[in-house]
């Protein structure tokens, strides 16, 4: 059983984005996150190669973590490739950091991926038939753009010394990866590269390691996983 990535819909699926993280970023790369869809999400399809390169809360449950954890990483190996991933509401819940990498000169780069959503909250509230008061999208008067996602976190971003920018679709990401890397250089704070998802996406999981409920349709051929490191073995 292997899962698809290669989803060509807009906004995203989460699973796309981790295929094209895995084509960006290599093996030396680190990776910092919490909690939520975002996090188990990731632990399921990015790929991870050296040791204390997953750097996770262990699901102790503090949004908001990530970014101080990123910042502490960066101080601790100033020359350490480090990729921050956080969903939408953990970004929210200590977004004010950012300034703190802005002060101090701490570059990294902090994927956001972005669904308007509490989605591990909306995901476990599945089995009793609610979906109450997860919902992070508003009317944004001050965004009109932003198609009721809320929050407008570039313009955040860059009100706290970062710079940052906004992707739609899979075709954009690797173009806004290389400019992050380039604003990281010559500004030498951390850049933002926030993706737009689909709103509603259940991530795998489930009670038992026998019991793993499956969402979306599973991958029939290597195309249909091609960042998997087992997906060669569909078409032998």
């Amino acid at each position: 059983m292997l899962r698809k990535t290669n989803f060509e819909n807009v906004p995203m699926k989460p699973q796309r984005v981790y295929q094209c993280m895995n084509n960006a970023f290599g093996k030396d790369t680190c990776y910092v996150s919490t909690i939520g869809l975002s996090q188990i999400a990731a632990a399921q399809f990015l790929h991870v190669y050296k040791p204390r390169n997953w750097i996770n809360c262990g699901q102790a449950g503090p949004l908001g973590w990530t970014i101080p954890a990123a910042l502490g990483v960066r101080v601790a190996d100033p020359t350490r490739k480090i990729v921050a991933l956080s969903g939408d509401y953990d970004f929210q819940f200590m977004i004010e950091e950012l300034a703190v990498g802005a002060q101090f000169k701490l570059p990294y780069l902090h994927t956001v991926v972005n669904n308007s959503y509490l989605g591990l909250i909306r995901q476990a509230q599945r089995g009793f038939d609610m979906d109450y008061c997860v919902q992070l999208g508003f009317d944004n008067i001050n965004h009109p753009e932003g198609n009721s996602y809320g929050v407008d976190h570039v313009a955040v971003a860059e009100g706290l010394g970062c710079k940052a920018i906004r992707v739609h679709k899979q075709e954009e990401i690797d173009p806004a990866i290389e400019q992050a890397e380039k604003w990281m250089a010559e500004f030498n704070v951390p850049v933002v590269v926030e993706i737009i998802l689909e709103r509603v996406t259940n991530i795998s999981m489930g009670t038992e390691i026998d019991k793993v409920v499956e969402f979306e349709e599973l991958a029939a051929s290597h195309a249909d996983a091609p960042s998997s490191i087992a997906a060669s073995m569909l078409d032998d």
